[in-house]
């Protein structure tokens, strides 16, 4: 029996299943990657150490500084340790470690030059802007290709805030190595 538009009924059902079926897969394909799921293996693989990420942190803050037309105020922070947000979606026990320097009160003009340098040096060594609109304003934020470390310019559009430079490793494994 042919049904309105000349398609028979035996034919129309099995297409009509292969279509749905075929929606529900490339629905459940994106939600999947949307959930990590494909990068939870990658994010399960050994990482540099937290002493690593640290030498590493202070070597991009001496050479970020090295190219500010200004230096910080006080010594660096000393370190700090966060267990990586539940957001990220990966294993737990990953941390991330981080260090600022505070800069002296600079008027605008002057926070607007330090962003520019902190931009353009930046982006010579690979590093790309993270755009994020309606967060943090008043930041640069700057994230390197080939490490994943972020780079921070606190303030650099916003007078009220404290001017200050930060840098923060991915998350990573304290020792290098995933739990068991």
């Amino acid at each position: 029996m042919l049904r309105p538009g000349g398609v028979s009924g035996a034919v129309a059902l099995p297409l009509a299943k292969r279509s749905v079926v075929a929606a529900v897969l490339v629905i459940t394909m994106l939600a999947v990657n949307a959930c990590g799921a494909s990068t939870l293996k990658e994010r399960s693989k050994p990482t540099m150490t937290l002493d690593q990420a640290r030498k590493q942190i202070d070597s991009y803050q001496t050479d970020i500084q090295a190219n500010l037309p200004m230096k910080p105020v006080s010594s660096p922070a000393s370190f700090s340790d966060l267990e990586c947000d539940a957001n990220d979606i990966g294993p737990h026990g990953r941390k991330q470690t981080w260090r600022s320097a505070t800069f002296e009160d600079l008027p605008l003009s002057g926070r607007t030059q330090a962003a520019d340098a902190f931009r353009t040096y930046l982006t010579g060594q690979g590093f790309q802007p993270v755009e994020e609109p309606g967060v943090h304003v008043g930041w640069v934020k700057m994230k390197s290709l080939k490490d994943d470390f972020v780079a921070i310019l606190d303030g650099a559009s916003d007078a009220s805030r404290t001017f200050q430079l930060e840098v923060i490793s991915p998350c990573l494994w304290p020792n290098g190595t995933p739990p068991a």
